[in-house]
């Protein structure tokens, strides 16, 4: 019997033992391949599906092959890979490109794969992610694009995985096309309005009480937006839990959108015009950190009257205060 078809057809059960057995010592099989089902055996060897069964079943219980939960036997040595415990997919921007909290996910997800002793399947894709520079905005593949590196990921890994780990930079509509084909998945550092999806996410909602009662206990009068510009959803949802938070207690904060090195001299002079006290929040670390070293680079001393707020609270915030 060769991998294609079986080369004694009609002689029996003897012929069926001596074929598999044959395999068995000449390797002649893949190893993760199953051996055709009964009714196949049975058909080439002139043999009822019962007799293939049994030959199967005696050849397992002698040693000669192994036989999966799935209830297809394979060549002996195709155990010691099939029972290990399916990876975790990550599907994800490249590791360079990681923003401070996401590496602190990724660790998170890195401590529980090892709890639960499974290893990390690291996918990247260049269609996903296009930065040049931490304040930009990340630019991502068309829909089109997206779909099909999604597609692309899945016929390749699938089978193999046990779950799949995205990041914020798929979106609900481009997933929202695999709900039959991704079991437990799980998007980072943004929520996600599917149902067949978990997510990791900040508790924005949380952030922006806290940066009112900031706010208010620092005697500051209005709120400002400080945004990247394009879209990015960590922030998105972190300037709509704020805006929903200052209802009543300030004026609807604007929305600046700051780029590194070219409006930083006029979003301070327009803050400046202002006669009350404006907090400017940030939306996102890297974007806080540029915005105090462009104004310090233009020579540009931040009034007294203007407060600088970053909500994300990585590293990088805490160490420039």
């Amino acid at each position: 019997m060769t991998r294609r078809s079986p080369s004694l057809k009609g002689h029996g059960v003897p012929g069926l033992r001596q074929q598999l057995l044959a395999l068995c010592k000449a390797d002649q099989w893949p190893i993760l391949e199953p051996l055709p089902v009964t009714r196949f055996l049975g058909e080439s060897f002139g043999i009822s599906n019962v007799s293939a069964y049994r030959v199967l079943n005696e050849l397992h219980d002698s040693g000669h092959l192994w036989r999966s939960a799935t209830g297809r036997y394979y060549l002996p040595e195709a155990r010691r890979l099939l029972e290990k415990p399916s990876p975790v997919g990550c599907l994800l921007r490249r590791l360079e490109k990681w923003t401070v909290v996401g590496q602190g996910i990724m660790q998170g997800v890195d401590h529980q794969c090892g709890v639960m002793d499974r290893a990390m399947l690291l996918v990247h894709d260049r269609v996903l992610f296009r930065q040049t520079a931490p304040s930009a905005p990340p630019a991502v593949g068309t829909c089109r694009e997206l779909h099909q590196a999604m597609d692309d990921f899945l016929l390749i890994h699938a089978e193999r995985i046990s779950g799949v780990v995205l990041d914020e930079l798929w979106p609900d509509h481009v997933l929202s096309a695999f709900e039959d084909r991704l079991k437990s998945g799980v998007v980072l550092y943004r929520r996600t309005a599917l149902g067949f999806l978990g997510s990791v996410s900040a508790d924005v909602d949380l952030a922006a009480r806290t940066v009112i009662e900031h706010a208010r206990k620092n005697g500051f009068e209005k709120l400002a937006l400080l945004v990247p510009p394009g879209k990015y959803p960590p922030s998105e949802e972190m300037a709509l839990a704020i805006r929903i938070a200052a209802r009543g207690k300030f004026p609807r904060p604007p929305t600046l959108k700051f780029v590194a090195g070219l409006n930083a001299t006029a979003l301070i002079h327009s803050l400046s015009k202002h006669r009350k006290r404006v907090l400017v929040v940030a939306t996102e670390d890297n974007l806080a950190a540029d915005f105090l070293d462009a104004t310090r680079a233009a020579g540009l001393d931040t009034p007294t009257s203007i407060g600088l707020l970053s909500t994300m609270g990585s590293r990088i915030a805490a160490e420039r205060s």
